[in-house]
């Protein structure tokens, strides 16, 4: 069986708001470590668009990507190093749109399929009050939101809950049998 690692990606806008391009992407192992990296803008990307209300959310500036951010073409070739082996799930389809993205001014084609969380959720027959609290138990763990770190890690905690929460139900119930 597969590992599950979840994705997140922070992009230059909001979903709404025009023409985004990635700026940050975090890959959590379901179990296992954590990577983030920041996205050096491709000169095209200069052109597009940035919003400052995205900015203010992840605290990520166009001048830090300048600075700190790597080349389009490490970040794509380590994370689907780091991806390896994995499902990569994330919480919403636009980290698709950013992985394609991000592959494409690379030259290259997706490395791998996102798939959406929630089927997975699904297929292991979670239901939403477990789900939501193994949720607000991960926001207690990893609180802050729009940064793709956090947000890919407490996706990934809240599995690990829910798998500990099964676990620990099954043993109840062959316990009183």
């Amino acid at each position: 069986m597969k590992s599950v690692a979840i994705i997140d990606f922070e992009a230059s806008c909001l979903p709404e708001d025009n023409f985004s391009y990635p700026i940050e992407v975090a890959l959590a192992k379901v179990g296992g470590p954590s990577r983030t990296w920041l996205i050096k803008p491709t000169a095209e990307w200069e052109f597009w668009d940035w919003c400052k209300d995205a900015e203010a959310l992840h605290g990520i500036s166009r001048e830090m990507l300048r600075r700190e951010g790597l080349p389009p073409e490490q970040v794509l070739a380590e994370l689907k190093e780091e991806a390896a082996g994995c499902d990569v799930y994330a919480d919403c389809d636009l980290d698709a749109y950013w992985l394609e993205t991000l592959a494409a001014a690379c030259d290259q084609p997706a490395p791998f399929p996102i798939r959406y969380l929630g089927e997975l959720l699904l297929k292991r027959g979670y239901r939403r009050p477990e789900v939501v609290a193994a949720l607000e138990g991960a926001r207690e763990h990893l609180p802050v939101k729009h940064v793709a770190r956090d947000d890919a890690g407490r996706l990934a905690l809240t599995l690990r809950l829910l798998v500990a929460n099964h676990a620990q139900e099954q043993a109840a119930r062959v316990m009183s049998a």
